[in-house]
C-alpha cells in the first residue's frame, strides 16, 4: 500500500505496524507494540467526561444546560454561561481536565457558572434549525436568570459557541450584561482559512449530500475527518510516531495526556442536518453575520450593531481554523463604544486559546479581571 491509495486513519497505522515489523520480526513479542495497539483498539471507543461537579438542571431537545456550583466564594454579581461549540467533539471543552479547566478559572474570580452542553442529536431532531438553537439559548439564559435572581448574564462563546453567543446577544442584548468570543469566526472574509475556502469553493449540494447519507444529519465523523485534513500529517502519520516515543521512554504521565485527549477529540456527535446546512449557508458561504438583515432567527433580522455590551474578543495567533482577523472582525459591526472593546491576541492555536494551559493561566485570567474591572 502506498501513501497515495491511503483512504481511511486506520490505513495510516497499518502502514506505520508494517514498517515496524520489517525491522523486527519477531513484533508480536515486542511489550511496546502489544501496548501501543492496546492503546489505540481503547480509542476507538472513545469517551470523556466532566473534569468539575456539576448538575444538569435544564434538559431539552440537544441541549444539557449544567450548573457547576462553585465551591469557592461566589462574589461575583453576575453569572456566567458558556457556550462551548457543537463541530463535532463534547461540550466539555470547557471542563477539559483539573489543570484545563475554564470552569474552573471563572471560579476563582467568584463566578457562578453554567454551561450549556451540546448532545448528539437523534434522527427525531434533524429538523432544527437555526432558530431552534437560539431558542434554547435562550432557554438556558431564561433559567440562569431565574434562578439567580439576576437580569442581566455574562454571556461566553468559545468558536461555534461564539458566533452563536454573538448571534444571541444582537437578538436579546437586554439579557447580556457582556459578551465573550473567543476563537469564533465572524468576518469570515476578512482574511483566507482553509474551512471557508473550502466552504465557498464546494456547493450546496456537495454538504446536502453530507447530511443525507446520515439520514437528515451530519455525522460527526465527517466534521472530525474535515478538521483533521488541514493537518494530515500531524492526525494520521505523526501522532502514532509520538505514541510510539512515549511508550519506548516510558513517559506514563505524556501517555495519560496523550489518552485523554485523543478521547476527546475522537468522540463525535452528530448535528442536526438542518443547522449544519444553515450555519454553511449564512456564516461560511454568504459571511451573513456581517450583512445586517441578510438573515432571519426566529423570525428577527440579525443585527449585530444591536450589540451594545462590553465585548472582550480573543484569538489565536497560530490559529489555522479562525485566523485572528476573522475573529477580530467582529469589532467592525457592533455599537458597542470601542473603549468597550477588548482584544486578546493568545500565543497559542485554536484548541489552545479555547482550553490549553498557558492560555486559562494568561488569557482567560485577564478576561476575568477585565469583566471585575468594567460590570
Amino acid at each position: 500500500m502506498s501513501i497515495s491509495e491511503v483512504k481511511e486513519e486506520r490505513d495510516y497505522l497499518e502502514i506505520f505496524i508494517e514498517i515496524f515489523k520489517r525491522n523486527n520480526p519477531y513484533y508480536y513479542l515486542d511489550p511496546r507494540m502489544k501496548r501501543f495497539i492496546k492503546i489505540l483498539r481503547q480509542l476507538q471507543t472513545p469517551f470523556t467526561t466532566w473534569a468539575t461537579p456539576n448538575n444538569i438542571i435544564l434538559e431539552h431537545e440537544t441541549l444539557c444546560l449544567r450548573h457547576f456550583p462553585n465551591k469557592h466564594d461566589t462574589s461575583a454579581k453576575r453569572p456566567v454561561l458558556i457556550l462551548p461549540p457543537q463541530a463535532g467533539h463534547h461540550s466539555n471543552l470547557a471542563d477539559y481536565s483539573p489543570a484545563q479547566s475554564l470552569v474552573r478559572v471563572f471560579h476563582r474570580y467568584g463566578y457562578d457558572v453554567y454551561i450549556t452542553q451540546w448532545k448528539s442529536a437523534t434522527p427525531e431532531f434533524k429538523e432544527l434549525g437555526l432558530s431552534d438553537y437560539i431558542r434554547l439559548t435562550n432557554e438556558a439564559v431564561d433559567e440562569v436568570r431565574k434562578r439567580t435572581g439576576v437580569f442581566k448574564i455574562h454571556l461566553v462563546g468559545q468558536c461555534q459557541g461564539g458566533w452563536q453567543a454573538t448571534l444571541y446577544t444582537s437578538l436579546y442584548q437586554d439579557k447580556i450584561a457582556s459578551l465573550v468570543s473567543a476563537a469564533a469566526p465572524v468576518d469570515v472574509n476578512a482574511i483566507p482559512s482553509g474551512i471557508v475556502e473550502n466552504a465557498q469553493k464546494l456547493p450546496m449540494e456537495f454538504f446536502r449530500y453530507l447530511v443525507a447519507t446520515g439520514n437528515g444529519l451530519m455525522q460527526g465523523k465527517y466534521i472530525l475527518q474535515g478538521f483533521k485534513s488541514f493537518q494530515p500529517e500531524e492526525h494520521y502519520v505523526r501522532k502514532y510516531f509520538r505514541l510510539w516515543n512515549m511508550i519506548n521512554k516510558g513517559d506514563e504521565e505524556a501517555l495519560k495526556r496523550f489518552i485523554h485527549f485523543e478521547n476527546w477529540y475522537e468522540y463525535v456527535q452528530n448535528l442536526p442536518g438542518r443547522f449544519y446546512l444553515e450555519i454553511i449557508k449564512n456564516i461560511f458561504k454568504e459571511n451573513n453575520l456581517t450583512k445586517p438583515g441578510s438573515f432571519k432567527v426566529e423570525g428577527r433580522p440579525v443585527d449585530l450593531r444591536n450589540i451594545t455590551c462590553p465585548v472582550i474578543i480573543m484569538a489565536g495567533k497560530k490559529d489555522h481554523i479562525t485566523p485572528p482577523a476573522q475573529a477580530f472582525g467582529l469589532r467592525n459591526y457592533i455599537s458597542t463604544p470601542s473603549e468597550d472593546v477588548i482584544q486578546i491576541l493568545t500565543e497559542g492555536g485554536h484548541i489552545g486559546t479555547l482550553m490549553g494551559t498557558e492560555s486559562l493561566r494568561e488569557d482567560w485570567t485577564a478576561v476575568n479581571e477585565v469583566l471585575q474591572l468594567a460590570i
